[in-house]
This record gives C-alpha cells, sequence and structure tokens, in this order.
C-alpha cells in the first residue's frame, strides 16, 4: 500500500517536472518560433520592412538562428528585391536548386550581365524555368514580339512554375504588350498576375505604367504615391521616367523635378532626361525642337520600352511635320491661284 502511494507520488512528481520542462521550453523558445513565423508570413506577403526589422532582431538578439535555411534564404531575397549591392554571387551561385538558379538569372539580367545571365540559363533543366527566362532576356532587349512568342508558347506547362515566376510571367506579357500598344491585353495579364499573387510589388508598379498608357493621370499619381511610400524600393529608371511624363502632364513642376533629379544617378539617366525634355517641349508645341531631343535620346542609347516610346513619338512628329508641310503647299498653292 505503501509503496504504490510512493510510485504514485513519483509518477506525480515526474509529470509535474515534465510540465515545469515544456513551460521552460515555451518561454525561452517560444519568442524565436514567433519570430520564424512572422518572418515567413511577412515575406509571404512582401511585407519588406517588416522582414528587414525581423532579421535585424535575429541578429541583435539571436545571431545563432542566422545559420538557418529560412534565414539565410530570406536574407538573400531582401538583398535581390532592394537591390543591395553586397550580394554575395558566389554564395547565391553555390545553391543548385532551381529557385536560387533563377534567382541568380534575375540578378545577373537586372544587373545587365547578359553573358552571365545565358550561362546560368544554360544549366537549367526546366523547360518553362527557360522558357521564362528567354522571354526576360527578350523584353530587357526590347523584342516584344519575341518575348511573346516565348512566353505564349502552348507546348509550356507554365503552371509547373511557383506562383512567383507565373506572375512574373504575366507581368511580362503585359510589359511586351504595352510596347506593342495593345493595352486590353495588358490590362488582361495584369489582372492575372494580381490574381496570381496581389502583394507583389512589381503588380503595382505595372498597374502604374498601364495608367500612364492609358492616360490615366489621376490613377497613376495615386499609384505613383503608392509605389513612393515603399521606401525600401530601389530607385528605378523606367518608374522615375515614366513619373517625369506624369509630371509633365499633371503640370506638377516638383513631380518633373525631382524625377529629373533622380534619373541623374541612374543607369541610362542622361538619355532619360533628354527624352523627358522632349516630351516637353512637344506639349509647349515645339515639334522640332522634340523632334531634335528624342532623335538624341534614342542617340544616346536610351533602351526598352522607353527607346519603343520614343520611336512612336518621333513617327507622331514625322507624320505630323508632313501634314503640316502639305498644308502649308495648298494654301501657297490656293493663294497663287487666287
Amino acid at each position: 500500500m505503501f509503496s504504490q502511494r510512493k510510485r504514485g507520488q513519483r509518477s506525480r512528481w515526474k509529470t509535474v517536472f515534465l510540465l515545469f520542462l515544456v513551460i521552460v521550453f515555451m518561454f525561452t523558445l517560444g519568442p524565436f518560433v514567433w519570430r520564424m513565423q512572422q518572418l515567413k508570413h511577412a515575406k509571404s506577403v512582401y511585407d519588406v520592412q517588416r522582414v528587414q526589422e525581423e532579421l535585424h532582431w535575429i541578429e541583435k538578439n539571436a545571431a545563432l538562428l542566422k545559420n538557418l535555411a529560412i534565414v539565410k534564404d530570406t536574407n538573400l531575397w531582401l538583398a535581390l528585391n532592394v537591390g543591395s549591392k553586397d550580394i554575395d554571387e558566389s554564395k547565391l551561385a553555390s545553391y543548385q536548386d532551381r529557385k536560387h538558379q533563377f534567382w541568380l538569372y534575375l540578378f545577373y539580367l537586372q544587373e545587365g550581365k547578359l553573358s552571365s545571365a545565358q550561362n546560368v540559363l544554360a544549366k537549367m533543366s526546366d523547360s518553362s524555368l527557360i522558357s521564362l527566362g528567354k522571354g526576360l532576356m527578350s523584353i530587357s532587349k526590347g523584342d516584344a514580339q519575341q518575348s511573346q512568342r516565348l512566353l505564349t508558347d502552348t507546348n509550356m506547362d507554365w503552371k509547373t512554375l511557383s506562383i512567383d515566376e507565373q506572375t512574373l510571367r504575366h507581368l511580362t506579357l503585359a510589359q511586351a504588350a504595352i510596347i506593342g500598344g495593345d493595352l486590353h491585353t495588358a490590362q488582361t495579364e495584369l489582372k492575372a498576375a494580381q490574381q496570381l499573387n496581389p502583394d507583389n510589388p512589381a503588380c503595382l508598379s505595372m498597374a502604374f505604367n498601364v495608367a500612364i498608357e492609358e492616360a490615366q493621370w489621376s490613377k497613376a499619381l495615386e499609384l505613383s504615391q503608392l509605389i513612393d511610400a515603399q521606401i525600401w524600393r530601389p530607385a528605378n529608371t523606367l518608374f522615375e521616367t515614366k513619373k517625369a511624363i506624369l509630371g509633365i502632364y499633371q503640370d506638377d513642376k516638383l513631380i518633373l523635378s525631382n524625377s529629373l533629379a533622380s534619373l541623374k544617378d541612374l543607369p541610362q539617366g542622361d538619355a532619360c532626361i533628354t527624352y523627358v525634355n522632349g516630351i516637353r517641349v512637344l506639349e509647349e508645341g515645339k515639334l522640332e525642337e522634340g523632334k531634335d531631343l528624342l532623335e538624341r535620346s534614342i542617340k544616346d542609347g536610351i533602351e526598352g520600352q522607353l527607346n519603343v516610346d520614343a520611336q512612336k513619338a518621333l513617327d507622331q512628329i514625322n507624320e505630323r511635320l508632313k501634314a503640316d508641310q502639305s498644308l502649308r503647299a495648298a494654301v501657297a498653292e490656293t493663294n497663287e491661284q487666287w
């Protein structure tokens, strides 16, 4: 009897001790587990500022967690999204999985290292991912038609791509449609991207581009303010150029001057400033001066969508100048008859 009571007391003490250990474990490791969950969620919804805060907390309070795969991966993801110059290419290249290989490809493409990007693409085995990469390469060179052909290939199983990769495909098709002047398709592809990944900040950028192309100036202004509020975003040549154009059509000298100032420090900034000034003088009715500036911007190497836009504007100017010459000739002939 006494022995049974003693065993019962030992069993209760073991239970109490185990419960105590669980409580200690929860209080000790619970905050770290909670931080990992917050980090994962912030990354999934592109809350870059929250990701930065969580990584800073880990750096300061739990340095050992830096060796976890999720933390290493998130640091790379953050560096790629904010355009960090401290990205360790060798570290990114050390990964052999498809996701990180594609990240390396995107990094080289953003840096303009096309040969390195091609080398990475040649090592990939996923046919859909290879086609996506080639489509991105084509659009970066301003070849919208080739990009569309690659990204609408019905032989590809595009559903095998990740959500982020599918979103990028739709956004690239939207950009190609804008270059081709097909705004209906641009809207369709943008909506497809937004449905897949509404929190992706690239969707916001594309919505801004579409609004500019559709001359929806109020909407474009609202979207530009949302983009500017994302202070983590790296400066972008296309965005600042389009925002300068918005400043022209909104007659907002502050937007225009701020964007021109930003362009001075960006790749192809001088050519883009010349392009913007060409559009500005065209709005003032100075066709010849506008033509000269647009031609100079193309000569200075303006690329991609802006190059296409400049060519379209030049075509319109030339048609206008020919029409003016024909009109003057007709008026002169009429005067002679009288």
